[in-house]
């Protein structure tokens, strides 16, 4: 899932003329592609490398201060 915060992404030449033709021809599976292939795809390997809390991990952590407990 993305994080909701404001983000640039650069296009490449090929891509600019890409985005004209699917907005010229008004192609929306086109479009779609674009948007899943170029945009969404960047936007979540730019966040892959980010910084984790360790409350994002696979553990529970109400049952780690359990254990911790005892």
């Amino acid at each position: 899932m993305l994080e909701i915060n404001k983000k640039s992404l650069v296009l490449e030449p090929d891509e600019v003329m890409e985005l004209e033709r699917i907005m010229t021809d008004e192609d929306r599976e086109s479009a779609y592609l674009f948007l899943k292939k170029k945009i969404y795809r960047r936007l979540l390997s730019s966040q892959e490398n980010g910084l984790k809390s360790h409350l994002d991990g696979c553990n529970d952590p109400v049952s780690t201060f359990a254990v911790m407990k005892k």
